[in-house]
């Protein structure tokens, strides 16, 4: 009622009530900042996760070094968490899950924590990616510092500088998303690219990338860019889903469990490739790294095919950033807050696969009431507190329940990555294109 009295006032009407609004905040404000809220709970949370992953990751380094040096010198055992860095993996894993009703005994770990990422989804959005990823913890750190540098600057440099990189991502997006998207398809293979035509094909790809820096913001306005280079991530997603889930059979899952040796080295091989990295790999890395700085969780928002999944499930979830227009006086500090651009204060439910449950929008609002995290219906408003505890622990029982019930532990043994880490540098341990080896 109190949105309709407003849209049928006039212009001038609706800017004295939004003003009156705005005034109100002295009666109806929030209460005086406490120490801890939403965004200093959260960056604990994300600093305790990552320190979590720093010491999984020295951990599997030493167990690695132990196995490389025939079982001699200091041991640390294998620690299961490091195969949520095998994505690929997991998403294996769980078609194998619901193909069979097991979970496989290479990479129980691997299956378990993406199964959990799965469920948070369904239940609390996507909450991982807000505050547990440690890749969106990097990113968030990366462009609050380059926002502290951005303002230094003339706000026409710094807005340039913003819109720079998605405008050349977008150009990235019209040349890979079409391709992809024939990849997955069955139209072209990976052998088309050996093909001439794509190379006559090069000033089409030199133009897909001028477009959105040349054609005017009142005909390609930046909202179109934000939507082309968001494809990107779902391409990748989908040509995953055709060519694991869709394409790949139960019976040669089980047979690359069984009898692929690379299946069993794939977490060591993961690990040489950051410590063995190539000037190419090392070069997109440092990139991602930089351009993250200046635009607001790049990889995030542009090219995470999971966090694209995680998206696309939180549809289904019963949470949901809500706006009430009633007491909502426009001031835009939500909108402004959000680091994945989604134009808060236009909504009434944030419904969109690009909200993390941050809590930042929340955080920010001047008065009380007027923007929450909220169950359907409106019916009860959830927390941030328990909105942690939530998350994290739903996290920690299927973990440890994992482990109570004999599906944590790889059932390779110490002697065996002993004797593969031994003769790593043979061919059975190489693929190409998914194709692998057996013995």
């Amino acid at each position: 009622m109190e949105e309709g009295k407003q849209q049928s006032m006039p212009a001038s009407v609706q800017g004295l009530y939004r003003e009156k609004k705005r005034l109100d905040i002295r009666k109806t404000g929030k209460n005086k900042k406490r120490w801890l809220n939403s965004l200093r709970l959260r960056w604990s949370i994300q600093i305790a996760f990552f320190i979590v992953v720093i010491v999984i990751g020295w951990q599997f380094y030493t167990f690695v070094k132990y196995c490389e040096s025939g079982g001699k010198g200091f041991y640390m055992p294998r620690p299961p968490g490091v195969e949520s860095f095998l994505p690929i993996s997991a998403l294996m894993g769980t078609k194998y899950f619901f193909g069979t009703g097991k979970i496989n005994s290479i990479h129980p770990a691997g299956f378990v924590i993406f199964g959990t990422l799965l469920l948070t989804a369904l239940f609390f959005r996507r909450g991982f990616c807000g505050w547990i990823c440690p890749i969106g913890t990097i990113s968030e750190w990366e462009w609050r510092l380059g926002d502290w540098f951005l303002k230094k600057l003339p706000q026409r440099v710094s807005s340039l500088m913003r819109n720079i990189p998605t405008r050349f991502t977008a150009g990235l997006s019209l040349i890979f998303t079409p391709i992809i998207a024939l990849l997955i398809a069955g139209v072209i293979t990976m052998e088309s690219f050996k093909y001439p035509l794509f190379r006559y094909l090069t000033p089409a790809y030199v133009l897909a990338m001028v477009l959105p820096f040349v054609i005017p913001r009142k005909i390609w306005p930046d909202k179109v860019n934000d939507i082309l280079a968001r494809a990107w991530k779902f391409s990748i997603l989908a040509f995953f889903i055709q060519v694991v889930i869709i394409k790949m059979p139960i019976a040669q899952l089980e047979m690359l469990y069984a009898r692929a040796p690379f299946m069993r080295v794939a977490d060591i091989k993961m690990l040489k490739f950051f410590t063995n990295m190539s000037g190419m790999a090392l070069s997109v890395i440092l990139t991602f790294l930089i351009i993250s700085l200046i635009n607001k969780n790049y990889w995030c928002r542009f090219f995470c095919p999971y966090g694209a999944l995680l998206g696309i499930i939180a549809y289904a979830s019963p949470m949901r950033i809500t706006r009430d227009t009633g007491k909502c006086i426009d001031c835009g500090k939500c909108t402004k807050a959000c680091a994945m651009h989604i134009l808060v204060e236009k909504k009434i439910h944030v419904l969109t696969h690009e909200c993390v449950a941050c809590y930042d929008c929340v955080n920010a609002c001047p008065v009380n009431g007027a923007l929450d995290m909220k169950l359907i219906g409106d019916r009860k408003k959830i927390r941030y507190g328990l909105y942690a505890i939530m998350i994290v622990g739903l996290y920690v029982v299927i973990t440890n329940t994992a482990r109570a019930t004999g599906h944590w532990y790889t059932k390779i043994s110490d002697a065996e990555y002993i004797k593969r880490i031994s003769e790593l540098d043979s061919p059975k341990y190489l693929h190409k294109e998914g194709q692998f080896e057996t013995e």
